[in-house]
């Protein structure tokens, strides 16, 4: 029955047979389930119905956007900048401008939560100045900075994991 059903459909046995065999598997459980069928309909005509309905949730499923995603192969090369070069590559270039960038928007983000002048000893403390060279800068004890900084810990934490 299976076979007939392929060949009347034009379907491929290798494409299709699990997915008729399944709607077939299901049409003789409600058979032996549902006694009343088999007092209405023909084994037959329940089976290729089942078998209809089986193949005809396969082309909708197959049909969802979710399985037509575009895919890329990351070996494949393309032309960048004047050059050929693997999206591989591509992807995994270190791109200073980028970081220089998002560290900008954490800084106007943590800016507008402290102070002018805190936000002046963070900035100083990010381009690599000691606490020392901050305490001499800012003409404040070294203990001040450090408290000042250890203070602050949490602000800059909630602003670079939000």
């Amino acid at each position: 029955m299976i076979y007939s059903f392929l060949n009347k459909n034009n379907l491929k046995e290798d494409d299709f047979y699990d997915i008729v065999a399944l709607g077939f598997l299901h049409s003789v459980k409600r058979y032996f389930e549902e006694p009343n069928l088999s007092k209405k309909y023909a084994f037959s005509t329940i089976s290729w119905g089942a078998m209809k309905t089986s193949l005809s949730n396969y082309y909708q499923s197959e049909s969802r956007q979710k399985r037509k995603a575009y895919t890329i192969n990351i070996e494949a090369n393309i032309y960048s900048k004047g050059e050929i070069v693997s999206i591989e590559e591509l992807i995994s270039t270190f791109d200073s401008s980028m970081i220089d960038f998002e560290t900008e928007l954490l800084m106007l983000e943590l800016a507008s939560r402290v102070s002018k002048r805190e936000m002046d000893i963070i900035r100083m403390k990010v381009d690599g100045y000691g606490v020392r060279e901050i305490a001499k800068t800012k003409k404040m004890p070294m203990k001040s900075v450090i408290e000042l900084l250890a203070g602050l810990r949490d602000t800059v934490l909630a602003v670079c994991y939000e």
